[in-house]
């Protein structure tokens, strides 16, 4: 994935290869322009808080919620939450050196107050470039440009998390996380084609509604047993 970014950059843009590759946790070359805003000390802070909210989420839902129903998929979602969480805070850790520091991974994505604030400017910003550079195709196309872009993120999903689990279970679970971004990419269209001036507590309700209720999707039986929750 990064070098697919680092070959699709103009060449007087280039990084230089082997610090884009392997000393840094960003998937695109655009990405590197982002810096950290926080002191040095608190990645490893943010590492250790994260991390033990995100144990104590799945060990609530292990140990006293079990069998997992809906509600409890939604519960568990804070827990991938933290778990994004602690991975950022761990690359910040491990890259952030001398000049060059790394940003979180999100940027408050919980204070969202619209579908495209949430996507577009506070989850996982270190990806959201290298999904921009797979969506240069379609620039013109602001519809096409979106369904791609969650198109790209479905597929990337169903490969990190549903292939492994086929390949080493033989279970079939292909489609859950394509179906989820395909609802995302098609509730962030809904939202600038309808709701671009409604009130602001309409479009905070629709932007959480769409990321929350359709989460058991994502939250599948193979994150399941990869995060221990069931066997």
């Amino acid at each position: 994935m990064k070098g697919l970014s680092w070959s699709v950059t103009p060449k007087s843009r280039r990084p230089d290869f082997f610090f884009f590759m392997f000393r840094t946790p960003y998937l695109s070359t655009r990405s590197l322009r982002l810096r950290s805003h926080s002191s040095p000390s608190s990645p490893g802070s943010n590492l250790l808080l994260y991390s033990f909210l995100m144990a104590a989420v799945f060990f609530l839902v292990r140990f006293f919620l079990l069998p997992i129903h809906y509600s409890d998929r939604l519960i568990l979602g804070f827990g991938i939450y933290f778990f994004t969480q602690s991975l950022g805070a761990l690359g910040q850790s491990l890259f952030s050196r001398g000049e060059f520091t790394v940003s979180p991974i999100h940027s408050s994505p919980l204070t969202s107050g619209s579908l495209s604030e949430f996507w577009g400017r506070r989850w996982n910003l270190w990806v959201q470039d290298w999904l921009s550079d797979l969506g240069r195709p379609f620039h013109r196309s602001h519809k096409r440009k979106i369904l791609a872009s969650f198109l790209f993120s479905g597929i990337f999903h169903e490969a990190m998390v549903n292939l492994p689990h086929w390949v080493l279970t033989g279970e079939n679970h292909f489609g859950t996380m394509l179906l989820y971004f395909a609802i995302q990419g098609t509730g962030l269209y809904s939202e600038k084609k309808f709701l671009r001036h409604s009130p602001p507590v309409i479009r905070r309700v629709f932007c959480w509604s769409v990321v929350i209720l359709p989460s058991p999707l994502f939250i599948n039986f193979p994150v399941l047993r990869f995060f221990g929750v069931t066997e």
